[in-house]
């Protein structure tokens, strides 16, 4: 345990020798400025997908909201705790973010564990089983349609109906349809498969994911 700690530290030690111990370094900028990212990424707390580290990005160039299985919920105007909902207005509405990126990836805990149930482990009163709840949809879809499957099978295909029932709920905040329909706000939803390392993005036209980037 004390060699985790140790390890974080020495990475600490490594980013300021990089970002802070340099003239003219790219911080005392975004420290000057301000964050001005363009993009916001919604993520999974998947420890093995950083959306910085998987697009190559340095610091100020995503605004990044992570949460389980990266879900977005429906817009509710009720005045309680919404931590998701809160990060996507700051970042559409006070940064001007100009795209909104869902960024689901391939054997994610939070979507297994509505395949498998393991989230009833949590106990009746489980914030996991209530949060997963936002994507029933996507689960009810795979069994409909694609029971006979494997468990691995559906946990990818579910995931990718998670992320578009995702992007319809992103269309029900009254401020993003609006900047949408002005042309000043662009919706994404791509998929990472973690196996191969290939990247999907998803089609509205043609109701599909596909592959975008590669080997050059």
């Amino acid at each position: 345990m004390k060699n985790d700690i140790a390890n974080l530290i020495h990475g600490y030690e490594k980013f300021r020798e990089q970002y802070f111990e340099t003239e003219n370094s790219a911080f005392s900028e975004l420290v000057r400025k301000g964050q001005r990212p363009k993009v916001l990424m919604i993520a999974c707390s998947d420890s093995r997908v950083d959306p910085a580290l998987v697009m190559n990005c340095e610091p100020g160039d995503l605004f990044v909201i992570r949460n389980v299985a990266n879900l977005v919920p429906p817009y509710e105007d009720d005045l309680s705790y919404h931590g998701t909902s809160a990060a996507l207005e700051f970042g559409i509405c006070v940064l001007g973010i100009q795209h909104v990126i869902l960024f689901g990836h391939t054997q994610c805990g939070g979507i297994q564990s509505l395949l498998d149930h393991s989230h009833e482990k949590c106990g009746p009163k489980s914030f996991l089983t209530k949060w997963m709840e936002l994507a029933k949809v996507a689960h009810d879809s795979t069994l409909d349609h694609y029971k006979e499957k494997s468990l691995d099978e559906q946990i990818v295909l579910c995931g990718q109906f998670s992320l578009v029932n995702s992007l319809n709920n992103l269309k029900t905040f009254p401020w993003i349809t609006e900047r949408v329909e002005q042309g000043t706000l662009s919706l994404h939803a791509w998929n990472f498969d973690i196996t191969n390392g290939v990247l999907q993005a998803y089609n509205e036209q043609e109701h599909a994911f596909n592959v975008i980037g590669g080997p050059s």
